[in-house]
Order: structure tokens, then C-alpha cells, then sequence
């Protein structure tokens, strides 16, 4: 039994070489399942070799069996782990039956077991390399497909790039061209630009000739400048005296000429008052105006004329009346004044022979020029000009005495300002209504305080002065224009059988002036009364009802007052009736208090209707004219 084992050994090696090539083969489609067969191929001859040892130790003694193996349950694909499992079990069955004779057949059913436990892997294995190589060429036909895709892909971006190339080629043999044109013209330029390098070599040489002979020229000049510089060094030193001298003597000359110029300005007032003096402080000029309108038809007729004098200060008005035989006679009355200014008199004509006044105002003395006659004479138009608004241009041409004096008051400070005087400048603009004062300034929102609060009384200097009144100070002539405009909307007007626009009021603007000197310590304080006087009429002409009547009598009063005052001072009179009126009363400084200068304009109406009023407002002139009030004192402030 011993030699049977022996021989079948070989033969079963020899069956398991043939799976170990089959496997092989397989292999070759699978590498990596030819790994795993590797390993089979190496265990099966280790197989067959425990069988031939096992016959071999047939004869050995007989040993204890044993309990049978256990026979654990395997994955179908575990073909290790039930090969191991098969070995142990034929292990258990040759020992068993190794003394009996059933081994051979123990033998051979064994083998078969493990071929066609083979048979079995090599099986699974072929077809799983079936399934490898038939998804191979599925792969293998896409790829086909996808290789000749790219062909004609690769074909198309060639034939697409031998086209471009073509077009490179001609574009780069027009550049080419172009090229070789553009060289020849570089080539030409350069030849030219060689030929003018050459020259400008030619010239740099020239040139270095010339600095070099210029250097030793500038080394001469330098020696020269040196010597030119210490010698205006020198000169400087000496000039730079001279000059702190010279600005030595400006400033002394500057000093002396500053300390004359205040000498002068000082002898210049006191001149100026000594020629308003012997002019008299109470001086009376007569305005006629023009005729207007319709009253032009009777220019021919007019009762007043100017005879011709030196002065100009003369006119005549003659009177014509009927006797009781009913024939008519004419008387004429002349009039002799410090200035007569007939109707084609200018505003600015009328406002040169007032300056001088205005001048003393700021060299600080009380000044008061007022405008007297009948209701449309032309006093508002000599006093303030034409009515205006605070948005309307001013009519320069037209200005009356109260804008123009402001505006000459303004052009004084400032040239005034260069010798040392400041000048504060304040305004007030009341008016007289029915013997009761009004503020013409008051504000709107204040119609109310016009009137009923102010009151006239005397400061502890003995100047007259306005209670509550609005005072605004005056910082331009464009200021006063404003201050006017508000003051005319303000002031009571009404229409009368003389005038569609009567003043049923005298309104008086006050301008007070204070001046300091800086450098002499001297002070002044003057006060400009402007005042336009409501119109003088008759009861009978003026055809005045109701309200107009009593504003007429009230204003006629007012005007008799004013006649009493200045009789009584012409007069010499101790007691000066002031009081009777509001309007003397607001005038006492200006009229009686020897302190002042007085300016009155009699404003006379030439049409022939206003013979009687004319004649009435020159004879009260003519009586003004004649009063004295003595010499005027500076006020200090």
C-alpha cells in the first residue's frame, strides 16, 4: 500500500501543474488574479507531499485518532480557508483509516475533491476574465472612437492653422516689406543724421574754442566783480545811513506837517465861523420854483420878476387890485434877501450857498435850516428832493439839501480821518401834527409809538432834546436815502384846493454829529436840524372841511407862533414866547439861543392865483431877516 501511495503522488502534482498553467494563462488577461493563483500554485504541492509522508509513516506505530475537526461554514469565494478545512479533515481521515485499506480510496475521493475544487476556481476565474476582456473591448471601441473623433479634430484645428499660417505668412511679408522700407528710410536719416552729427562736432569744437577764451574773459570779470562788490558794500554801509537819516527827517517832517495840517484845520474853523458870522446867524434865502403843468400858459403874466444885480438877491412882486371906480392899479412890492434863487435854479446851484452851514455843523455848532412858505411852493422838493422808495435808484441830479448834506458830511469825515477826527453820526426824523410829535421812524410793528409818547424837553447842558424817540445811526448816505423813503410813507399828507399832496405837517430831521481827535484830545459835538415846515394857506383858498380844517388851523397856529418868536427876538424882547407852539418849542436852540446858525428858505409859488400867499410869506422872510441873535458859540462834546 506503502508503494501505491507512493506512485499516485507524482500524478497528482502532475494534475495540479496543468491547473498551475491554465491559471497561468488566465493570468495573463488579469494580472492582478494571476497574484492569487501564484499563491495556490505554490500550496498544492505541499498538499500532495503530507499525503506521500502520511504513506510513507504508514508502517509506523499506530496512534490515538482523536475527535474529528471541526468543520467551520465558508464564503463560497474563501477557497483558502476550505482548502485548509479539507486538509484537516483528510488529515483526520488518514489517520482513521491508515491501517485499513479504505486509505486508497480515502486518497483518490480526496483528490477529487480538490480538482474539482479547482476545477471550481479556475472556473470562476475564466469568467471573470471573459467579463474583463469583453468590458476590454467595449473600452477599446469607445476609445476607437474617441481616437478618431480627436483625429478629426486634430485634422480640422491643422487645416485651420495652415490657413492661419498663410495669413501670418502674407502679414508678415507685408511687414517684411514694410520693414525694408522703413529700414532704407532709417538707413537714409541715418546717413543724415551722421552728416549733422558731424557738423554739430565741428561746431562743439568751435565752441570749446570760444569757452576756452571765454574763461580766461570770466576770470578777468570775476577779479573785477570782487573788487565791484566790495566797493558796493562799501556804498550800501553808506547808503543804509543815509537812508535811516532820510527816515529820520520824513517822520519829523511828517510830524510837523501833521501838526500844521491840525493848526490849519483848527484856524480854517475858526475862519470859516468868522465869515459865517459876519453873514449873519440868521440868514434868509427865497426859491421860486418853476411853473407846472397848466400854469405855464400864464408865463407871460406873472406877477414876480428879478431885477438885474450883482448879488442876486433881490426880486419884486407886484400886486394888482381894482379901485372903488373899478380900475385896475398895481403896486409893486421889492424884496431884498441874502439870496434869491430864481426858477431855473438847479439843485445843485441851491445847495452850494447852504454847504458852508453843513461845514459848520461838523466843526460843532447847531445848525438849522428850515423851508417856509404856502402849501406847493417846493419846500419838500428843496429840503429832500423827489419822492423816492428805500428800492429806487437815487436820482443824484435831484438830491435835495438833506441828502447831499449828508453826503458832504461823509466825503469831510473821511478826508477829516487823516488828521485824527472820528465822527459817530446819529438821525431822528419826528413830525408836528396837530401840535402833537410823531416818530417817523418808528418801526411797522410799532405804528402806535408814533405818536402820544414823545415828548420835547431840555438836557442838563440846556440842549433840546426828544424823549423816546427812535435814533438810528447813520452809516452811509444810501442809509439817509432809506431813512427818507420810510419817513415820506410815514408823514401825514392830504389833498387840499392848493395841493393834491399838502404836508399836513412840519417834519424836522435832526442829525447829531460827535467828533473826537485823537492826536490833540480836542472834541466837538454840532446838531443838523433840517426842517421842512407844513404850507402856510388861507382858510378861504384852501377850501379845508372837517379834519383838513383843523390840520390847517393847527399848522396856521403853529406859524404864528413861529412869527411871534422871531418878532420878539427881532424885537429884543426879554420873554421869548417859545412855548406857545410845539414847533418853537422844538426850535429854541436853533432860534434864540445866540448859539446857533439859521438858515431859512422861503419857498414862493410865481403863479398869479398865489399872489397874496406870496406876498405874505416874503414880508414874515423880510421880518427873520431882519433879527440878530448874536454870535455863535462851538459846542465841545
Amino acid at each position: 500500500m506503502a508503494r501505491r501511495s507512493t506512485a499516485r503522488a507524482p500524478q497528482t502534482s502532475s494534475k495540479i501543474g496543468r491547473v498551475t498553467t491554465t491559471r497561468g494563462r488566465a493570468s495573463n488577461n488579469e494580472p492582478v488574479a494571476g497574484g492569487a493563483h501564484k499563491r495556490r500554485r505554490l500550496d498544492m504541492p505541499a498538499i500532495g507531499s503530507k499525503i506521500a509522508d502520511s504513506d510513507n509513516t504508514s508502517t509506523m506505530k499506530t496512534k490515538e485518532i482523536g475527535p474529528p475537526p471541526v468543520m467551520h461554514k465558508r464564503a463560497e469565494d474563501d477557497y483558502n480557508g476550505r482548502l485548509q478545512d479539507l486538509e484537516q479533515f483528510t488529515q483526520y481521515l488518514i489517520r482513521k483509516n491508515r491501517t485499513t485499506s479504505k486509505r486508497k480510496k480515502l486518497q483518490n475521493a480526496m483528490q477529487v475533491s480538490q480538482l474539482q475544487l479547482e476545477k471550481q476556481l479556475i472556473e470562476a476565474k475564466f469568467a471573470e476574465a471573459e467579463k474583463k476582456i469583453t468590458s476590454l473591448d467595449a473600452s477599446l471601441g469607445e476609445r476607437d472612437q474617441s481616437l478618431k473623433a480627436e483625429k478629426r479634430k486634430l485634422e480640422d484645428e491643422l487645416d485651420q492653422q495652415r490657413r492661419d499660417f498663410a495669413r501670418d505668412t502674407e502679414r508678415l511679408q507685408d511687414e517684411k516689406r514694410k520693414l525694408e522700407k522703413t529700414t532704407s528710410e532709417l538707413r537714409e536719416s541715418l546717413e543724415d543724421t551722421e552728416r549733422k552729427l558731424q557738423s554739430k562736432r565741428d561746431e562743439c569744437a568751435r565752441l570749446e574754442d570760444t569757452i576756452a577764451k571765454q574763461a580766461t574773459t570770466q576770470t578777468d570779470l570775476e577779479s573785477n566783480a570782487r573788487a565791484l562788490r566790495a566797493k558796493l558794500e562799501a556804498l550800501e554801509t553808506k547808503l543804509s545811513a543815509r537812508e535811516m537819516h532820510i527816515v529820520g527827517l520824513e517822520s519829523n517832517v511828517s510830524e510837523r506837517t501833521a501838526t500844521k495840517l491840525r493848526k490849519e484845520e483848527t484856524m480854517r474853523r475858526q475862519l470859516h465861523n468868522t465869515i459865517q458870522e459876519l453873514k449873519g446867524n440868521i440868514r434868509v434865502f427865497c426859491r421860486v420854483r418853476p411853473l407846472l403843468g397848466s400854469e405855464k400858459e400864464m408865463a407871460d403874466d406873472l406877477p414876480i420878476s428879478f431885477p438885474v444885480c450883482d448879488d442876486d438877491n433881490e426880486l419884486e412882486v407886484v400886486q394888482g387890485s381894482e379901485n372903488a371906480m373899478g380900475k385896475t392899479t398895481s403896486k409893486t412890492f421889492p424884496f431884498k434877501f441874502d439870496r434869491v434863487f430864481s426858477p431855473t435854479a438847479t439843485q445843485d446851484e441851491v445847495f452850494d450857498e447852504v454847504s458852508q452851514l453843513i461845514q459848520s455843523a461838523l466843526d460843532g455848532y447847531p445848525v438849522c435850516i428850515f423851508a417856509y412858505g404856502q402849501t406847493g411852493s417846493g419846500k419838500t422838493h428843496t429840503m429832500q428832493g423827489p419822492d423816492a422808495t428805500p428800492s429806487e435808484e437815487l436820482d443824484q441830479s435831484a438830491l435835495g439839501i438833506i441828502p447831499r448834506a449828508v453826503q458832504q458830511i461823509y466825503e469831510t469825515t473821511s478826508k477829516l480821518a487823516e488828521r485824527g477826527w472820528t465822527y459817530v453820526l446819529e438821525g431822528q426824523f419826528v413830525e408836528i401834527y396837530n401840535e402833537t410829535l410823531q416818530d417817523l421812524l418808528a418801526p411797522a410793528n410799532r405804528a402806535s409809538d408814533r405818536q402820544g409818547k414823545l415828548e420835547i424837553h431840555q438836557d442838563p447842558e440846556g440842549h433840546t432834546r426828544v424823549k423816546n424817540v427812535t435814533t438810528v445811526k447813520v452809516d452811509s448816505a444810501r442809509r439817509v436815502h432809506w431813512l427818507l423813503a420810510r419817513a415820506a410813507e410815514n408823514r401825514t399828507v392830504a389833498a387840499t384846493n392848493c395841493n393834491e399832496r399838502s404836508s399836513r405837517s412840519h417834519s424836522v430831521f435832526s442829525l447829531h454829529l460827535h467828533g473826537t481827535n485823537k492826536l490833540t484830545g480836542e472834541s466837538s459835538s454840532g446838531v443838523l436840524n433840517l426842517i421842512d415846515l407844513a404850507g402856510s394857506e388861507r382858510l378861504s383858498s384852501s377850501g379845508s372841511r372837517g379834519e383838513r380844517l383843523k390840520e390847517t388851523q393847527a399848522i396856521n397856529k403853529s406859524l404864528s407862533s413861529l412869527g411871534d418868536v422871531i418878532s420878539a427876538l427881532a424885537k429884543g424882547n426879554k420873554h421869548v414866547p417859545y412855548r406857545n407852539s410845539k414847533l418853537t418849542h422844538l426850535l429854541q436852540e436853533s432860534l434864540g439861543s445866540g448859539n446857533s446858525k439859521t438858515l431859512m428858505f422861503v419857498c414862493v409859488n410865481p403863479s398869479p392865483a398865489s399872489t397874496q400867499e406870496s406876498l405874505c410869506s416874503l414880508q414874515f422872510a423880510t421880518k427873520v431877516n431882519s433879527c440878530h441873535i448874536g454870535t455863535a458859540r462851538r459846542q465841545n462834546a
